[in-house]
């Protein structure tokens, strides 16, 4: 089991959906790291997405290989709970990989008959080549794979650095936003119940390690340094740095402005804004510089889904008091409340606020992803950012908001089809 755990990889999310999107330009110090990915140079070569494919599937292989050996692992009555509990981590990370890489690879959430990923949940024969599935077939594995976690895992364990019932019911949550399910709410407000929002100190505190107020699950790391993302990590010199866009769409009374952005002189701060320099500091690190705990889920995300499952169910007023609850909290104040005219003006609400909250913890690519037809747009970036001869503007019919099946992948597999855009 903790392999599986040592094989999960967030980092290849967060990178994805910072650099290709508008969150980031480049720093600095850049000598080319990321550039052709930032300038969205896709193809079904690139190393970002191979790593992403390739990091899932070991994933699920090794719970895989887990849950068919644990069959022949001899057990007493008295250890049976222990086992169970070790194998319904296994299923979770199962169901975490797939969901993972559904998000990216389907063409559309929303169509049954779409195709998606490969499922894998066996061991499979050394030779055997195996088709995508569709988008029912994957929502329903996920779905089982999640429901035998529940079944299988401890209810009282509480190590938010192991998958735990309340993150299985966060990834439930996820899944039925992808699907447009009402039962989105249902189990995104199970979490709200259960997890206080923080405080401005404890969300600064959250983001140095020391401090796990909304934190449902994290990836540990004890050499792994997600800040090397951004910075080389023998001089702190910046080579991905925050956007324009990202920067200035904060409030400076809002504590996230400082947790994303980069003010102090520690590390590699600080941020020049006058200068068009803003440092990333979401992973400042504790003891070392920018190793950090990845937070794989908090529960503000959970307010996010509830607030965007509100607006699908065109309660509008309701998504609104949602998102000032969040807001209250980030600015420590009673924030002003949201009146919506319209459903996409209520979207628009959620994608923005989803921006500042998420920002460099992998969810904005998939957000503009799943907002591109509600609100009619792509990515767009401001021309400081792409001031050196980068794209600006991605419309949102382009085949590159889907990622392509990796070349690895289509060589070995006459079973594969690729995505469209990305030719054979």
């Amino acid at each position: 089991m903790n392999g599986a755990y040592a094989r999960y990889s967030p980092e290849d999310d967060i990178l994805i959906n910072s650099v290709f999107t508008d969150n980031c330009k480049p720093g600095y110090d850049n000598g080319g790291q990321e550039i052709n990915f930032y300038n969205w140079a896709l193809t079904a070569g690139d190393g970002n997405t191979t790593s992403l494919w390739n990091a899932n599937y070991r994933m699920i292989n090794q719970c895989n290989r887990v849950l068919e050996a644990s069959a022949n692992v001899p057990v007493t009555a008295a250890q049976q709970d222990e086992l169970d509990h070790l194998k319904g981590q296994l299923y979770a990370l199962r169901a975490l990989g797939h969901l993972t890489l559904a998000q990216y690879f389907t063409t559309d959430y929303l169509n049954d008959s779409a195709l998606s990923i490969i499922i894998s949940d066996r061991v499979p024969e050394v030779t055997e080549t195996l088709p995508r599935n569709t988008n029912a077939q994957v929502y329903t594995s996920i779905a089982n794979d999640l429901d035998s976690a529940s079944n299988l895992l401890s209810t009282t364990a509480t190590d938010n650095k192991y998958i735990t019932q309340d993150f299985v019911t966060g990834l439930k949550a996820r899944l039925a936003l992808l699907q447009n399910d009402a039962s989105a709410i249902t189990h995104a407000q199970e979490l709200i119940d259960s997890y206080p929002l923080a405080t401005q100190l404890q969300y600064t505190s959250m983001f140095l390690d020391t401090d796990n107020t909304e934190v449902i699950f994290k990836a540990a790391r004890t050499s792994s340094l997600v800040g090397g993302l951004w910075y080389f990590t023998n001089s702190a010199g910046p080579f991905i740095e925050a956007s324009n866009s990202l920067y200035e769409a904060h409030d400076p009374a809002d504590i996230r402005l400082y947790v994303n952005i980069n003010f102090s002189n520690n590390n590699s701060g600080p941020s020049d804004p006058d200068n068009n320099i803003h440092l990333i500091n979401k992973y400042p690190g504790n003891a070392s510089p920018f190793l950090s705990d990845v937070k794989v889920m908090r529960v503000s995300e959970m307010y996010l889904i509830k607030a965007e499952a509100q607006v699908t169910a065109n309660n509008l007023a309701g998504a609104a008091a949602t998102l000032k609850q969040l807001r209250d909290a980030r600015f420590a104040a009673n924030t002003a409340l949201d009146s919506y005219a319209t459903q996409t003006e209520a979207y628009e609400a959620v994608f923005n606020e989803r921006r500042l909250e998420l920002a460099f913890e992998g969810h904005r690519y998939l957000d503009i992803r799943r907002f591109k037809t509600r609100l009619n747009t792509g990515i767009n970036r401001d021309a400081r950012d792409c001031a050196s001869g980068g794209n600006c503007v991605m419309l949102p019919s382009d085949h590159r908001l889907t990622l392509p099946i990796p070349q690895v992948e289509i060589n070995a597999n006459p079973s594969i089809v690729q995505n469209p855009g990305y030719g054979n």
